[in-house]
């Protein structure tokens, strides 16, 4: 069954259908990415016990810790970690992971649609421009779900308790990256047919 459809995804007839609809998704779910929490981020110390809790002291302290130590926590959304590099100092940090989280996705998405709008005249010099601009945007195509795990270990913190928990907008964006590699493959493989017929 499985190689079934397989070979169903991999005719040429079909391509371009499935091609189209990851396109579509991969859209959808990237602006879910953006929409949704990316990241649920909580904070802890454990203090010895030496410490006394008088009057709430541990709450206090924590509370303190994370006021001077500006860290963040509960939800977490990708544009919102973005601008808080920019807010923080971060320029280049924050523009390499604008670039390779949002402009990166956007521009294979785009590209990808281009090439699936069918073109009359200088058709084939066009397509083969767009299909050649796809091959280089695709070779970042790792980049975008790396930048997923350098946001998560910035948020690292040494010598205490600091725990993350996945939410949706971080599988809505895995997903919609490997849907937009999934249409670039078979708009690849359709181009690569065409050439040759």
């Amino acid at each position: 069954m499985l190689k079934d459809f397989f070979a169903v995804l991999y005719n040429r007839k079909y391509s371009h259908i499935f091609a189209t609809v990851a396109i579509i998704f991969s859209v959808l779910l990237l602006i879910g990415a953006f929409y949704f929490p990316f990241i649920k981020s909580n904070f802890s110390v454990e203090f010895p016990d030496w410490i006394p809790n008088w009057f709430g002291l541990y709450d206090e302290l924590e509370e303190w810790i994370i006021k001077k130590g500006k860290i963040p926590v509960g939800n977490q959304y990708l544009l919102g970690i973005i601008k808080s590099l920019f807010v923080d100092g971060s320029i280049f940090l924050g523009i390499i992971i604008f670039l390779f989280s949002v402009v990166f996705p956007m521009l294979k998405i785009a590209l990808c649609a281009l090439a699936l709008i069918p073109y009359s005249n200088n058709g084939p010099k066009r397509k083969d421009k767009i299909i050649k601009a796809i091959g280089y945007v695709s070779k970042w195509s790792m980049a975008d779900v790396f930048i997923v795990a350098v946001i998560i270990v910035m948020f690292k913190a040494k010598g205490f308790n600091f725990k993350f928990t996945a939410e949706a907008g971080i599988y809505f964006y895995a997903i919609s990256a490997i849907l937009s590699s999934l249409a670039i493959l078979l708009i690849m493989r359709q181009f690569e047919s065409e050439r040759v017929s």
